[in-house]
């Protein structure tokens, strides 16, 4: 089993010198131009010596602002898409990542040590090949490539490009620590570590363990045991649970006596900013069930504050539950390969029950789970992203899933917020343009209309 390639792409020149220089700035009367200029005039092991007496007594007693200004960007190859999900929990970090549609045979599958060295090797490596055949099939077909790739496992291989401050990049490491995380997300951050450190010796020396952990910004935990807050919220809405179909539920929102017709037109058709920064204080909170393809795509969208299931439960539910876990694409329902489909995604999920009963870790057998799986996310979203975001995903260019929830939110705002709803529309109507490539007429369409 080989791990993912990592490379350092890039990092400012200096970076540890930079940060001390930045750091000994909020005390001294000098800029932190000029004490980066003394420090480097020093000779290497004297410049070292103070570089490290400053981050042990700054960074390392969890001031964490100290690591925020050094960012590292990173190139990542042959990770899984299990390892990116977690690499995307923290809402800071920046990425661009491979979409699963160009997703190939070829590329294959991560398969765990655990996996590998066990009785079930081979019976694990047939089922998910099978996966991506029918992937072939479906394509062939005619379904979207967008929808037959639903039901590829998370151990598919993909790339990504990761930027990453020194405080998330040490806020991520201690979640590595974590039980229940898969070990290749863990060994891919321990490299990243490692990479940065080599960089910046000694910014990583004690990596923020004394950081209160109340302090880091909290990110979704899709692989804890449990979330008992959100599963309580789920028993009292039980339908979410699939069992009454409802993908989008409004827990609450709070407006501002401040925005009104008057504002919202001043803030998105006079593009005020003073206006829109006024919009983060509008706040709606949402249940959202989707795929775990859509949340792939929905944590990535790092102005939603999000808060999700475990995902080691929504299987042990699945298991239970099946059809009520299983998202299944509009143009597989109208073709003639569902019931293939279903029976692919539900022999995956007997797999990861076949695979931890023979005393594999549910952290090395969640690889097999399917995209298709669904899961419950709690989202906050403020009044800006209802104008920007909910535009970008209720365009029809956006993927099926997160289009329909989206609209579905964006319903639900007008009811409740009238003077803000009527700007939660595709990005066209707000911004008097199409920025896509391909326009579908939706604007001129309306327009006609009105």
């Amino acid at each position: 089993m080989k791990d993912p390639k990592v490379e350092l792409l890039g990092c400012p020149e200096n970076p540890q010198t930079m940060t001390v220089a930045a750091a000994l700035g909020c005390f001294e009367e000098r800029s932190s131009s000029e004490i980066m200029k003394e420090l480097l005039s020093l000779p290497k092991e004297e410049r070292l010596k103070k570089e490290r007496a400053v981050l042990k007594n700054s960074f390392g007693r969890g001031h964490g602002s100290v690591g925020d200004l050094v960012h590292f960007t990173f190139g990542i190859e042959d990770l899984s898409r299990v390892s990116t999900l977690f690499l995307c929990s923290p809402e800071y970090p920046e990425h661009l990542q491979q979409s699963l549609r160009r997703a190939d045979a070829n590329r294959g599958f991560h398969l765990p040590e655990a996996i590998k060295d066990s009785r079930l090797a081979n019976e694990t490596e047939k089922s998910l090949n099978k996966t991506f055949d029918f992937y072939n099939r479906a394509r062939a077909a005619g379904i979207p490539a967008e929808d037959a790739r639903f039901v590829l496992p998370l151990c598919t291989k993909t790339n990504i490009t990761t930027t990453i401050n020194a405080r998330e990049l040490c806020h991520l490491y201690l979640m590595s620590k974590r039980f229940g995380i898969p070990s290749e997300a863990a060994r891919l951050v321990e490299k990243m570590v490692t990479l940065a450190g080599d960089k910046t010796p000694y910014l990583f020396k004690d990596l923020g363990f004394n950081y209160e952990p109340l302090s880091w910004y909290p990110s979704a935990q899709l692989f804890n045991s449990l979330n008992l807050s959100l599963n309580e919220i789920l028993e009292q809405i039980w339908d979410l649970r699939g069992r009454g179909g409802r993908t989008v539920f409004m827990l609450g929102y709070l407006q501002p006596y401040f925005v009104t017709e008057w504002s919202m037109q001043r803030a998105v058709s006079n593009k005020v900013e003073a206006e829109l920064a006024n919009l983060k204080h509008v706040h709606f909170e949402f249940m959202l069930s989707m795929s775990l393809a859509c949340f792939h795509q929905a944590v990535r969208q790092r102005t939603w504050n999000h808060s999700v299931e475990g995902i080691y439960g929504a299987v042990e539910d699945a298991l239970q539950n099946p059809e009520s876990r299983t998202v299944v694409p509009p143009s597989v329902v109208k073709s003639e390969m569902l019931n293939e489909y279903k029976k692919v995604h539900h022999s995956l999920i007997e797999l990861y029950e076949k695979l931890t009963k023979a005393g594999i870790p549910s952290s090395e057998a969640i690889g097999v789970i399917p995209h298709s799986l669904k899961i419950h996310d709690l989202v906050h979203i403020n009044g800006w992203n209802a104008v920007h975001s909910i535009g970008k995903r209720t365009c029809r260019e956006a993927q099926w899933e997160i289009r329909i929830i989206a609209r579905k939110m964006a319903t639900l705002m007008k009811e409740k917020l009238p003077a803000l709803g009527k700007y939660a529309e595709p990005q066209c109507v707000t911004y008097k343009q199409c920025p896509e490539t391909n326009d579908c007429g939706y604007l001129e369409k309306r327009l006609f209309k009105n």
